[in-house]
C-alpha cells in the first residue's frame, strides 16, 4: 500500500453481549478498504489490536520520513 492509504484507516465496529456472560462484550471489526473481518473477544482486545495498528503505521511513517 502507499504511504497515503497507510494515513487512514477505516474500520466497522460491531458490539453485542453473549447471553451467557452479560457482563462481556464480543466485538468484531471489519475493514473498510479489504472487508477482512476480524473478530475479539473483549472489548479490550479489539482496543489492543486499534492500538497495535496504529502504533505500527507510526512507526513505519517515521522510518519513511528520515
Amino acid at each position: 500500500m502507499d504511504s497515503q492509504n497507510d494515513a487512514y484507516q477505516a474500520y466497522l465496529l460491531r458490539l453485542w453481549r453473549v447471553r451467557e456472560t452479560r457482563d462481556r462484550w464480543r466485538v468484531s471489526l471489519e475493514d473498510a478498504r479489504t472487508r477482512e473481518l476480524r473478530g475479539f473477544a473483549s472489548l479490550e482486545e479489539a482496543l489492543t489490536f486499534l492500538q497495535q495498528e496504529t502504533s505500527h503505521k507510526e512507526s513505519e511513517g517515521q522510518d519513511e520520513g528520515s
